[in-house]
């Protein structure tokens, strides 16, 4: 191969490079600008110095409080439930730092700091008032952390599928951490814009949708998983944490192992999922635990008819106990 070829070569892998290039940083540039974060109704409350947005319906005793899971998003799993209730009492979901409307998440904030960030929210919207919390996957941990509290007025507690304080210890083997190398990307992705410049050219039915998009590859949801895996995982068994609720009402909802059928690694670990789901209704002496028919871990979007009527039948159990 002759040099003036050679050369000629290597100025068009050149130009090529310097094209691919210069597209990259025109669709970095177009995604910046479509991209801009969309804003979000509802009522704000400042803890630590951090914004954090709330939303309320209805009005009268008792509050139902919901709580999301880890990246779960409040508006998607909640908004349509909370819709669906009667306005004769007052239902609130709201953000936990680094999601949605609320401010980011300290990488080091434990889950000792999201129960009193709940906490707090709750005496800042009900006072005194009697509080039903609701509470989905890994936000029935933290809702157990603010259950354990004496400064809120706490009624019942209705848990979906909750996470397990002891679950990755039970599971080993079979359901693990977030790897430290899904971390590293999910920084890596905001970095380089490769889910902002994909999702360019995809098609939203719905502003959510887009917002979600948006969200699952920004930093604040690398900040939020940090935090997550700084917590060191769910390895410490359930009696250390010395929870008694006493006879406080408390309502374990667990998905159904059948619906799991078609994916062998959740369906074979269906038993020792029930068995932690029990341990945690034998934390009351006032309990139940209902398998939800046909549902998956995500049982708000499965069965929300279900979570609506036991929210409601729940509401009336201990509005009539307040009666008496």
């Amino acid at each position: 191969m002759s040099w003036a070829y050679q050369r000629f070569l290597s100025s068009k892998i050149t130009i090529a490079i310097l094209i691919i290039f210069s597209i990259y940083l025109l669709l970095r540039v177009i995604a910046f600008f479509v991209h801009q974060p969309i804003a979000l109704s509802g009522d704000y409350f400042l803890f630590d110095g951090k914004q954090v947005r709330y939303v309320c319906k209805g009005s009268g005793n008792p509050f139902v409080f919901f709580e999301s899971g880890f990246g779960d998003d409040s508006e998607q799993v909640w908004s349509s439930i909370s819709e669906q209730l009667p306005d004769t009492f007052k239902s609130c979901y709201y953000d936990r730092l680094g999601h949605g409307g609320s401010g980011d998440i300290p990488t080091d904030f434990t889950r000792e700091q999201k129960a009193q960030l709940q906490a707090s929210l709750i005496q800042h919207v009900a006072g005194d008032s009697p509080v039903v919390i609701v509470a989905r996957s890994y936000g029935g941990i933290i809702a157990r952390h603010t259950a354990a509290r004496a400064n809120i007025n706490l009624v019942a507690l209705i848990l979906l599928d909750s996470a397990h304080e002891n679950q990755h210890e039970i599971l080993r083997g079979t359901f693990s951490p977030i790897a430290r190398h899904v971390q590293v990307w999910q920084y890596a992705d905001p970095i380089l814009g490769v889910s902002a410049i994909k999702n360019l050219f995809k098609r939203y039915d719905s502003s959510l949708a887009q917002r979600l998009d948006q969200y699952y590859s920004s930093f604040r949801y690398a900040r939020v998983m940090s935090a997550y895996r700084n917590e060191g995982g769910f390895f410490t068994p359930l009696k250390d944490f010395n929870y008694d609720f006493g006879n406080l009402k408390l309502v374990v909802m667990s998905h159904d192992r059948e619906a799991y059928k078609a994916s062998p690694r959740f369906y074979n670990v269906g038993d020792k999922w029930a068995e932690m789901q029990k341990s945690i209704a034998q934390l009351s002496n006032n309990s139940e635990h209902i398998v939800v028919k046909g549902a998956t871990h995500n049982i708000p979007a499965d069965a929300p008819e279900v979570v609506i009527s036991k929210i409601i039948e729940t509401v009336d159990i201990v509005s009539q106990k307040s009666d008496d």
